[in-house]
């Protein structure tokens, strides 16, 4: 088989009426029917080390590789720098895909200079510049790490729910799929730390050590 049969999209898996995306990483693929739903939201929860962000990032990168379909990672914590150093460890060459517009990283991990968050809550201006780079790369899929970040930074968690809910609904008027990883406190407790980033996905995918 060539090198571009070996890339070439096949037609999505259609499994019980919902078309899904392959992922291409090892074992998933099998066990969740063919990969994610495609245009819809998947939640990733694991505790701390699960390999949470890895399988959100490897789910961009396998897009490009595989199906040449571009991608963005919304980072709500780590530096783009880091991001990119650690994806190196794996051999993946993350400034080359951002230098060929198939990757774009959006900073919004928190201000270094650790200032107070004064004023009301809206993800307005990251929603409109995550839009801005879906239709500039023409992304196919996004992947946001972590959820968890944001309910850390402000209080208020019926906003941040809200703003969330609108985040994810424009997600879906842009017909991207999307994947989201939170951080839950323990390995077989309640799905995410707050109790409500459940509520803003289609499905749910655990991961534990």
């Amino acid at each position: 088989m060539s090198q571009n049969e070996q890339r070439e999209p096949k037609k999505p898996p259609l499994i019980g009426g919902v078309e899904k995306i392959r992922t291409m990483i090892e074992g998933f693929d099998d066990i969740s029917h063919g990969g994610l739903p495609i245009s819809r939201t998947t939640l990733i929860s694991g505790t701390s080390g699960t390999g949470k962000t890895l399988l959100s990032l490897q789910f961009l990168y396998n897009g490009i590789t595989y199906f040449d379909e571009s991608g963005v990672f919304v980072t709500f914590e780590e530096s783009p720098s880091d991001i990119i150093k650690n994806a190196h460890i794996f051999g993946w060459n993350l400034p080359r895909l951002i230098e060929e517009g198939k990757l774009f990283i959006l900073d919004a991990s928190p201000d270094p200079e650790g200032q107070d968050i004064v004023g009301n809550f809206d993800l307005s201006a990251l929603i409109e510049r995550l839009q801005y780079a879906i239709r500039k790369y023409k992304a196919k899929r996004v992947s946001i790490d972590s959820i968890t970040a944001v309910f850390h930074q402000y209080e208020a968690m019926g906003v941040v729910r809200r703003e969330i809910f609108r985040l994810v609904a424009r997600l879906k008027q842009l017909s991207v799929t999307t994947v989201i990883t939170t951080e839950r406190s323990e390995e077989y407790g309640p799905v995410a730390s707050f109790g409500v980033e459940e509520f803003v996905s289609d499905n749910v995918v655990i991961v534990r050590n």
